[in-house]
């Protein structure tokens, strides 16, 4: 009897060790995080000697709000300036533009950050020996900025998305989207 008590003992421990924890949502947000790199900066070019893109602020109003000053006209001499230059009040919004950007006239604005606000975990499951958990995870948009008028979507509006978690070499690591 203490033998069979011994051998069921041995067995316990033994599988113990080998069962694989599911993650706790922490630990989830740290891989997803780390893995997606947030959170993200949403920015937006702006070509500041397009009429195309002076069109488009002047059409959204930002000169009235006081972000840019457009020219409206343009002399013989000065076609190929920029026709867009931003205010002091633009500042706080404005990515410093690389060597490339600079010489294009391109002018990098950020709309938000786009954190993640909440994780939900699914069931796990096992697949030709491989442990899978599914994730969804919500992403908000914060610090949204006067420029959030460039960009098309609803940046109030929460989204979801979704990823799996994998147990590799010991480790839960994120099968990327």
């Amino acid at each position: 009897m203490k033998k069979l008590l011994l051998l069921f003992f041995t067995v316990i421990l033994f599988t113990g060790c080998y069962t694989v924890n599911k993650p706790n949502e922490d630990t989830v947000l740290k891989i997803i995080t780390e893995e997606l790199h947030y959170p993200h900066t949403i920015d937006y070019e702006i070509f500041c000697s397009d009429p195309a893109h002076a069109k488009k602020l002047l059409d959204l109003k930002l000169d009235t709000a006081g972000m840019v000053t457009i020219q409206k006209t343009q002399k013989l001499k000065d076609i190929g300036s920029p026709l867009i230059t931003f205010t002091k009040a633009a500042q706080p919004y404005l990515i410093k533009p690389t060597d490339k950007e600079k010489k294009l006239d391109i002018q990098k604005v950020k709309i938000a950050e786009e954190t993640i606000s909440d994780i939900k975990l699914g069931t796990a499951s096992e697949e030709n020996g491989k442990k899978y958990i599914p994730v969804t995870y919500t992403v908000t948009f914060t610090n949204i900025t006067p420029f959030s008028v460039l960009m098309k979507r609803d940046l109030s509006k929460p989204i979801n998305h979704s990823a799996t978690l994998r147990f590799i070499d010991g480790k839960w690591k994120l099968i990327k989207p």
